[in-house]
């Protein structure tokens, strides 16, 4: 099967599609559009060999009224599938089935107006979690001018595949990735699951777009290199390979700039939990036991101190997070609703340090005011910096080869972010 290339970019017009991460939106949508009686298709190619505009890939065996489903299962999206009316449904299902098989362009059955083409499209692209082939510019035709676009030319990333063999062997590098993660997941409970699945893709990955495909799955789990977008959909088919249901909502992260994604969970609890993977990714990869657990399992509530802002889809409705039963502090008892908790939480995880190597402790707190006098009492000197005395104390107890000195990392900061502290502990050995 040869190059298709110059097919694509002969019949494109540039539709700019607003992903997560990098992406500016509030650049302007460009719509091509063309009257009834034009060409509603890409001209065919030249080659009979090359890409065809028709499936050859085997149906999935799923099916609604009459469409392959498939794309649901694969891209794990019967959260947002189940939430569709049945107009959208099928225009959905063209659309992911003609992505699925690499088709170069499909025609919708009902249409979608002018006006949400750049939802739409985005819509479709931030879907596609499993079909990391998928290029980034869309061109949406309007073919009898009624003021909905009915055709949809798609972009891929060339970059990565240049044929349908292309565009399925590398969905099959990266599902043989997920499979192999969840594969070693661990017969615990929900959470052990889940931080198995986070870290296991947390240490897996470099933030980064020095890759070919940095912003999917592929290159988180595959290349071990990837954005923001990157994390969130591989964390999204990591849980949903596993069984959990998922979901994953767009934003704004720390600048209003850029599009930020990260992911919801459903618990047996009944609750749904927000965790955001690229914010946990530690800078010391070197180092098991440096993860940032601000951003697991945590409410809406608490994300949204930081992350400026979670969008709403026009299609479907993204979960609520309202607990923080299952978050890292509270889980591992962390959490902390007096200074008192703290100090004897900073004491026992010292001690932890002094046994197993490790350097790190970790607060939660209760309300802005603790949090404040723990941060004076336990860490600032001129306020007794109580830690000082704990290390010493351990050190004489132990022999442990701590320094005595320590960094912090304090995720809260002009009232916004949790309000959480992480003491880096540092050894004699460091300061050599």
């Amino acid at each position: 099967m040869k190059k298709f290339l110059a097919i694509i970019l002969a019949v494109c017009l540039v539709m700019t599609v607003f992903s997560a991460c990098g992406k500016n939106i509030d650049e302007p949508v460009q719509t091509g559009s063309v009257n009834s009686g034009d060409v509603t298709a890409p001209p065919a190619p030249d080659d009979p060999a090359s890409v065809s505009t028709q499936s050859t890939l085997p149906p999935s065996g799923d099916e609604w009224n009459g469409y392959d489903i498939g794309f649901v299962a694969d891209n794990g999206i019967k959260y947002i599938w189940d939430q569709l009316g049945d107009e959208l449904k099928a225009d959905v299902a063209v659309v992911m089935n003609a992505i699925r098989n690499v088709e170069l362009s499909c025609n919708l059955p009902y249409g979608v107006p002018i006006e949400q083409s750049n939802d739409f499209c985005s819509f479709i692209y931030n879907m596609c979690m499993d079909y990391t082939y998928i290029g980034t510019s869309f061109n949406c035709r309007d073919s009898d001018n009624d003021g909905y676009f009915d055709i949809i030319v798609i972009p891929y990333n060339f970059e990565i595949i240049m044929t349908q063999e292309d565009a399925w062997r590398i969905t099959d590098e990266l599902n043989a990735a997920v499979d192999a993660i969840v594969a070693d997941m661990p017969q615990g409970t929900e959470y052990e699951q889940i931080m198995y699945l986070h870290n296991a893709l947390v240490f897996g990955t470099d933030y980064g777009e020095n890759c070919t495909n940095p912003f999917t799955a592929y290159g988180a789990l595959v290349e071990h290199m990837s954005t923001c977008q990157g994390y969130a959909d591989a964390m999204h088919l990591l849980l949903d390979r596993a069984g959990y249901e998922t979901v994953f909502a767009v934003g704004h992260g720390n600048s209003d700039a850029f599009t930020h994604k990260w992911n919801y969970v459903h618990l047996s609890d009944g609750n749904w939990y927000a965790l955001d993977p690229t914010w946990a990714d530690p800078e010391e990869k070197n180092d098991k036991y440096y993860v940032n657990y601000d951003y697991f399992l945590i409410s809406d509530e608490v994300l949204l101190q930081d992350h400026l802002e979670k969008f709403e889809s026009i299609y479907y409705s993204t979960p609520t997070a309202t607990s923080m039963d299952m978050c890292y502090h509270v889980q591992e008892g962390y959490y902390v609703t007096s200074y008192e908790e703290a100090y004897a939480s900073a004491e026992e995880q010292v001690r932890k340090c002094a046994e197993n190597g490790s350097r790190y402790i970790y607060l939660r707190i209760s309300d802005e005011d603790l949090y404040t006098e723990i941060h004076h009492k336990l860490l600032v000197t001129e306020y007794g910096g109580e830690l000082s005395g704990i290390i010493k104390e351990v050190v004489e107890e132990t022999g442990a080869d701590f320094s005595g000195r320590w960094s912090t990392y304090r995720a809260h900061k002009d009232g916004k972010g949790p309000l959480c502290i992480m003491v880096t502990l540092r050894y004699n050995s460091d300061e050599e």
